[in-house]
């Protein structure tokens, strides 16, 4: 488990990504984007350097049978000692598993373990003219809706605890009506990270 928190935060950091923990059904709905086929090196965003984007340098998405093999790989130093590149080679190597749900004309990656059940992550996307781009929710916003409008959510709601964010249980019905409402409001989604189509 340990090391599929440190993969899920190395592909997509957890502040940018809304977890989930658990898929339910709406796995089963999602499909194969073909828009995602391919390798996609980071460009960051407008104005900014974009090594201070987090998010890995190259994203591989390779289409497995229902849903795609996604790699987050990330240069490796060879100077760095030999334990910290072995780590770091098998963080490359280590592959989640993908599949793209629309909520009204928005589309979301569901990105869960490769073979694993139920447990991941779930962000905004949308391919242009050889570019992804990734949103993540702004959560002050998204908070402030499902207090409004969704009060007595039980699978979408506020954390608890500190920070303010918003959190998935089973993703299930009701969690897809509350995103379908937000899901093509740019009020409620900052842009994170862009990446350009590579060969």
């Amino acid at each position: 488990m340990k090391r599929l928190c440190l993969f899920i935060v190395a592909v997509l950091c957890l502040a940018s990504c809304t977890g989930v923990e658990d898929f339910g059904q709406y796995w089963g709905k999602g499909f194969i984007d073909p828009a995602l086929e391919g390798s996609w090196k980071k460009l960051g965003l407008p104005g900014q350097d974009r090594n201070s984007i987090e998010g890995p340098d190259l994203l591989r998405f390779t289409r497995n049978a229902t849903s795609y093999a996604l790699q987050a790989i990330n240069p490796i130093d060879p100077t760095a000692k030999p334990e910290v590149i072995q780590r770091q080679r098998a963080d490359n190597e280590e592959r989640s598993s993908a599949r793209t749900l629309r909520i009204g004309k928005s589309l979301f990656l569901m990105q869960r373990e490769a073979g694993g059940q139920g447990k991941g992550v779930i962000e905004r996307y949308d391919v242009r003219r050889g570019t992804l781009q990734e949103y993540q929710i702004d959560n002050g916003a998204a908070v402030e809706f499902l207090e409004a409008k969704h009060p007595t959510a039980k699978n979408i709601k506020r954390n608890d605890g500190e920070g303010e964010y918003v959190v998935i249980d089973t993703f299930d019905d009701e969690v897809f009506q509350v995103l379908s409402e937000i899901a093509d409001d740019p009020a409620y989604w900052i842009l994170n990270c862009r990446y350009q189509k590579v060969p």
